[in-house]
C-alpha cells in the first residue's frame, strides 16, 4: 500500500475511532480499511465517516472475499470494495477514481455558508458546532460579526479573540465596526449585511433569533431578513440572552464537534473570564436538553425562516490530494 503515496499525502492511523475523527479534517479525500481493525471494525468506520462526511469516499479491504463481506461493506455506505492480495496498481486505479468521486461530490454539494452576530463570540456561541460540521462537509463558512463589542471589553482584544476562533472553526472572519450597543435595524446594517451577501452569494445564513431580550440581536435579525431576502435558506440561531419564546423546529447534531467548539469558544478569553453562561459544563448541557428532539446526543437548534432546495451556485472547491488509510 506504499504505492498510495504517489498519490498525495497519506496519514495512517492505528484504530477506526483516530480515523473517523481524522475524517473530519476537509482535505481527506479517501479512506481506505480493512474490515478488522482494533476496536470498530471497519463496517463500523464506514457508518460513522458516512454520517459525518457523507461525500468522503470510502474503499474497504478485506482478506474475505465472499460475496457476504462485500454486501455488507457496501450497505454500509462503502464505495467500493477489493478482496486481498491486492494488486498494488489496481489499488492506486482504484483510489485514483474513488478521489475523484469525493470532488466530484464536494463539487456538486458545496455550500456557501454566512453566519452574521452583532458581537464578538455570538455565532461561536450559536452555530459554532454547526459551521465546524459545514467545514468538515467541505462548505466555504463566512462569519460576519457587526461591532467589535466594545462594551463588553476591549476591542482590539475582542477582535483577535474573534479571529482565533475563525480559525479554529476554519472560517473566514469579516469584522464590521458598527457600534456596540447601537445595532440598528436600518439602513448601515442591512448594508454592511447586503455587501458581503453580494461578496460571497452565500446558499445558506444563520442569524439571531427576534426573541431575544438584547436590542442588538433584535435588531441584527431584522436587518438579515432584509439583506437576505434572496438567500434560500435563513436560520436564527439561540444566544444566552434569548427568551423562552425562542422556538425551534431544526435541530442540528453536533456529535463530535461539541470539544471543537469549546475551543473556539475558549479563544474569548475576555469573556469566558467573566461571563457565566460561557461555563464549558453549561454549554454542553444545552446541547445535550436539545438532543431531547432528536437521536444525538447533543444538538444546536434552529428557527426556521425560509428553508429552499436551491442547489447552491458556489464554485467548486479546489482538489486535494490526500489520502487515509487504516488497517492491515
Amino acid at each position: 500500500m506504499e504505492l498510495l503515496g504517489s498519490l498525495g499525502e497519506v496519514r495512517w492511523t492505528m484504530s477506526a475511532e483516530e480515523a473517523v475523527e481524522l475524517a473530519r479534517t476537509p482535505s481527506y479525500e479517501l479512506i481506505v480499511s480493512d474490515i478488522q481493525l482494533p476496536g470498530l471494525s471497519g463496517i463500523d468506520l464506514v457508518r460513522m465517516v458516512k454520517a459525518a462526511r457523507p461525500e468522503l469516499a470510502t474503499l474497504i479491504l478485506s482478506a474475505a472475499a465472499s460475496f457476504d463481506s462485500a454486501v455488507a461493506a457496501l450497505r454500509a455506505g462503502a464505495d467500493d470494495y477489493m478482496a486481498k492480495p491486492v494488486d498494488p496498481m489496481a489499488l492506486v486505479a482504484k483510489a485514483r477514481e474513488l478521489m475523484a468521486l469525493t470532488r466530484e461530490r464536494r463539487a456538486q454539494d458545496r455550500q456557501v455558508i454566512l453566519a452574521v452576530g452583532a458581537h464578538p463570540d455570538d455565532v461561536e456561541i450559536g452555530v459554532g458546532g454547526i459551521l465546524l460540521r459545514h467545514v468538515a462537509e467541505g462548505h466555504e463558512v463566512t462569519i460576519l460579526t457587526l461591532s467589535g463589542g466594545e462594551q463588553g471589553g476591549q476591542a482590539a482584544e475582542r477582535a483577535d479573540e474573534s479571529a482565533r476562533a475563525a480559525e479554529l472553526i476554519g472560517a473566514r472572519l469579516i469584522h464590521a465596526d458598527l457600534v456596540d450597543t447601537s445595532v440598528s435595524d436600518g439602513g448601515e446594517t442591512i448594508g454592511t449585511i447586503k455587501r458581503v451577501i453580494d461578496e460571497i452569494h452565500p446558499s445558506t445564513v444563520y442569524t439571531h433569533t427576534a426573541r431575544d431580550v438584547h436590542q442588538d440581536h433584535r435588531n441584527c435579525h431584522s436587518a438579515t431578513l432584509v439583506a437576505a431576502r434572496g438567500i434560500p435558506r435563513i436560520y436564527c440561531y439561540q444566544a444566552p440572552s434569548t427568551t423562552v419564546e425562542f422556538h425551534p423546529t431544526r435541530f442540528v447534531a453536533i456529535d463530535g464537534f461539541l470539544e471543537r467548539k469549546l475551543e473556539a469558544i475558549a479563544a474569548f478569553g475576555s469573556q469566558t473570564a467573566v461571563r457565566a453562561y460561557l461555563d464549558p459544563e453549561l454549554m454542553c448541557a444545552t446541547a445535550r436538553y436539545w438532543a431531547r428532539f432528536t437521536q444525538a446526543r447533543y444538538v444546536e437548534p434552529l428557527e426556521v425562516v425560509r428553508e429552499s432546495d436551491v442547489t447552491s451556485g458556489a464554485a467548486a472547491a479546489a482538489a486535494t490530494t490526500e489520502v487515509m488509510a487504516g488497517g492491515g
